[in-house]
């Protein structure tokens, strides 16, 4: 820790904070360690769903069949090369599945592992017949905890495989697109159905940066009106999630920019514009996310100013109080001392006229105080 986080107290606070809503990066470091010294290939991450669903879209520019829950992937290693295919996952914890579907399309053990490691860093791989894609895709719910899942593609001559960790929506709108025969989806390659799922992926991103630009218009009125420790957490948490963001962001600009200039076979010249365009969308993400995370630092700093407004606020009517008190003690010390001869002590109104005096003495104070704006 730095020496200077003693004497600012706001940065101590907010390393507790993140220290408190943050996930340890190593949490699988001993069962990746594991593997490798093995040499085995495991799954690696939370189980978030408990039996794998599959979905088979084959489809060309006048129909499309779907085939559900497959319990065999042989068909993997035959595919009719004048038509399209799309084949996704929902849960990737079945290691024997997914070793058995690399094995059809003769995927790279290197691919396998990166599809079964949930927790590893986003990225593009171009091997000789097929390219490695590799995104998180993170949702935000309004008012609700963020969301992370990795999504893995591998972008073959006329297939798609999509590797997810869970069952969602992101691409129930392609599906009712290759199923209706909307827009150019059945028209075009598997390289043009690659790049609209990225899009949807995208589409989550800025879905919740939209969500979270929405609470911190809430927390701000919070922060302003009366700040407190939970108005300090609620920013902490936003700040997490944006920086969750922004780092899922970061890699899949970098693969997007490997796509475009890579010139991969497997990408068309005419679908790499659309590839182009996503790269647009990811930089303005980065940008939006960007802006979000100033504002966060901005009312976090406006947090601590308001609290030490409050506070020099509270210290100004003690000082004022403990000021005015001051002549109106020490009058009171002079006449509690029990000397026999003080005068004043056998004047009949010798009480009422010190009341007299000590009154008039703090309206005095009182009008002095407020003509130098003091209170």
């Amino acid at each position: 820790m730095n020496s200077n986080d003693f004497t600012r107290p706001d940065k101590l606070l907010l390393k507790s904070l993140r220290a408190l809503t943050g996930l340890s990066t190593d949490l699988f470091a001993n069962e990746k360690a594991a593997a490798k010294a093995k040499a085995e290939l495991i799954y690696i991450g939370e189980e978030k769903t408990t039996e794998v669903s599959s979905q088979w879209h084959r489809y060309n520019q006048t129909e499309c069949a779907v085939e559900e829950e497959m319990e065999n992937f042989q068909f993997l290693r035959k595919l009719e090369p004048t038509t399209n295919h799309w084949v996704n996952l929902h849960g990737v914890h079945d290691v024997e599945l997914i070793r058995e579907i690399s094995e059809a399309v003769d995927l790279d053990r290197m691919t396998v592992r990166q599809v079964l490691d949930t927790t590893q860093r986003p990225r593009v791989q171009d091997f000789d017949h097929y390219l490695f894609f590799n995104t998180r895709s993170i949702l935000k719910k309004a008012l609700g905890d963020i969301t992370i899942e990795q999504i893995s593609f591998v972008l073959g001559p006329n297939y798609i495989l999509s590797f997810q960790e869970e069952r969602g929506d992101h691409f129930d709108g392609i599906r009712h697109k290759l199923s209706e025969g909307i827009g150019f989806l059945r028209k075009r390659g598997s390289d043009y159905l690659l790049s609209q799922l990225i899009d949807s992926i995208l589409d989550n991103y800025f879905e919740s940066i939209d969500n979270i630009n929405k609470e911190i218009s809430v927390i701000e009125s919070n922060v302003l009106s009366n700040p407190d420790k939970s108005a300090l957490l609620l920013l902490e948490t936003q700040k997490r999630s944006a920086q969750l963001i922004k780092k899922s962001l970061n890699p899949l600009k970098e693969g997007l920019q490997s796509v475009n200039n890579g010139h991969s076979p497997l990408i068309g010249k005419r679908n790499l514009k659309y590839f182009k365009d996503l790269l647009n969308s990811v930089m303005a993400a980065l940008e939006e996310v960007d802006s979000t995370l100033k504002t966060l630092e901005g009312l976090t700093n406006i947090y601590f100013a308001s609290l030490s407004q409050k506070m020099n606020e509270t210290m100004k009517v003690l000082t004022t109080v403990a000021t005015i008190f001051i002549p109106l003690t020490f009058i009171a010390g002079i006449y509690g001392m029990n000397f026999t001869y003080m005068p004043e002590l056998q004047y009949r109104y010798g009480y009422y006229a010190i009341w007299g005096v000590m009154l008039l003495i703090g309206l005095i104070m009182l009008i002095y105080f407020k003509r130098k704006k003091w209170i």
